[in-house]
This record gives structure tokens, sequence and C-alpha cells, in this order.
């Protein structure tokens, strides 16, 4: 009976909520309390030349994660990273750990009508990394150290779910350069920024639902702003910057998701292909 009931409450939650499990922004619902996600997540950042500092190579970034619903109204989870070093190719070993993230996100508001839901939530995080792979970009998820928090709030209309974040970040590893007499020196500073995104879900197929073995296809496109609010930043960085990420996603047996993703950042910076594989443990 408890079984029948674990899959009957997945194909309800593949029912409502499938096409808002965004690929590069967290949504506003949260698993829930005693399920267990892990997930596995692979990043390629085509640097092609971009930055250069001696050898240059594409960096290859692993991160393998972990959520856990504590309650009703938050959840908990938590990364390691892992990453070659593109810009020390004649190192070796050239690949090890690089960072980690801690997050918790808690539920502040939840409506529920049939394919009609509005969710809103708040979120905390804490990222550390020793390994910078785009030198002149922010990116606290793969390569900066720092504090954020923020809100998200998500809305379902049928097969479209659309979600908005907006959350306000303090990097605190950022490289500056500076004259002290005759000698170059370098210092670390902080920088705070502020950080949106749009993420559109659509749920293209099945058509109708006849079982919760039926594999989902869902259609993504966000869109991430970045935006630095301290002044007197270093010249290397752009006061704002964007990314616009489409992305494909299959859900497989109500409980395993495959991702891809493809980001495309605004200027020079270089673009990155995403790969996730998540699986559920109820």
């Amino acid at each position: 009976m408890r079984i029948f009931l674990v899959l009957f409450l997945s194909f309800i939650s593949s029912l409502s909520s499938a096409q808002e499990l965004y690929i590069n922004a967290e949504p506003a619902s949260l698993i829930p309390k005693g399920t267990k996600v892990v997930r596995l997540n692979h990043h390629t950042i085509f640097l092609n030349g971009t930055n250069i500092m001696g050898g240059i190579g594409n960096a290859i970034i692993m991160s393998p994660s972990i959520s856990y619903g504590l309650s009703k109204k938050i959840m908990v989870s938590g990364s390691f990273q892992f990453s070659n070093k593109p810009y020390e190719q004649d190192m070796m070993p050239n690949f090890g750990f690089s960072g980690f993230k801690l997050s918790s996100k808690q539920r502040i508001l939840t409506t529920d009508k049939q394919k009609y839901h509005t969710r809103l939530s708040s979120f905390i995080k804490y990222s550390y990394h020793d390994n910078k792979f785009m030198k002149d970009n922010l990116d606290i998820e793969i390569q900066d150290t720092g504090f954020e928090f923020g809100i998200i709030g998500t809305q379902l209309i049928n097969k479209l779910a659309i979600s908005v974040t907006s959350a306000v970040t303090r990097i605190s590893n950022i490289d500056e350069k500076y004259t002290s007499g005759s000698t170059v020196k370098w210092q670390s500073i902080n920088l705070n920024t502020i950080q949106n995104s749009i993420s559109a879900g659509y749920l293209l197929f099945p058509r109708k639902y006849k079982s919760y073995k039926q594999t989902n296809f869902n259609l993504y496109l966000e869109y991430l702003t970045n935006t630095i609010l301290t002044k007197g930043f270093p010249d290397r960085y752009d006061k704002f910057t964007s990314t616009l990420a489409p992305g494909i996603q299959f859900i497989i047996m109500s409980r395993s998701r495959l991702d891809f993703s493809y980001k495309i950042r605004s200027g020079a910076m270089p673009e990155e292909f995403v790969v996730k594989l998540t699986y559920i443990i109820y």
C-alpha cells in the first residue's frame, strides 16, 4: 500500500509541476519532507582562447549534490565541485576538488488549483570556490565565493510554468591590482551584486497522461542577469551581464531527470554546455 501511495504521489507531482523543474534556476517549489534528491552536474565552458594566460583549454566541472526535505516548509542542499585547471594544462594531476555550496530554501506561500498554482519561497546560499574559470565574469554557482539570499516566485498555468528570481550576492574572492609606491600588488575585495532571472518551462509531451511511466519532454528558456552594485569595481568586469539559456529536459518514471542546456553569455564571455542527471529517493 505504501509503495502504491508513493507512486501515486509521484504521478500527481509530474502532472502538476513537471515543467517547473528548471535547469539553471531553482523553482519556488520544495521537495516533500523526508525526500532526498541526488544530482550530478556537468559543465563544459568553451574558453576557446578567451582570457588567454599561457596554455588554455575548455573548463570541465563536475558537481555531485544532494537535497533533503527537512519539513513541509524547509529544504536544504549541499554539493561538492571537482574541476580541471584550464590555464595550467602542464600541471599533473589537473583535475581535483575546487569548491562546495550549501543552501536552504524556505516556503512562504502556496496556492493550489487544478492545472494552476502559485509558489513563493526565499533562499540563502553560501558558495566557496578556489578556481576561477571566466576571469572577467562573476558566477557564484561555479567559480566565485560568497553569500546570496533572495526570493523566488513560480506560476504554473496549464502546461506553462514561469518563474522569477531576484537575489542579492556578496562575492568575496575578487582580486584587484593596486600600486604601492613603485610596486604593483594584488588585494582581495568584496563586490555586491543583484542577480535576476526569468525562466519559462513548457510541457510538450505527453499530450495526455495515462501512466506515471510516461516520459515527460519539457522545453525551457531562461534569461539570467547580473548587475554590480559596488562602486569602483575592477575595470575587467562589466557592470551588467546577461545569459540566455535554452534547454530541454526528460523526466523518466516520474523520478529521474536528464537536462541539457546551452548558456549564451553577453559580450565576449565564453559559452557553456550543461548536463544534469537527477534522481529522487523517497
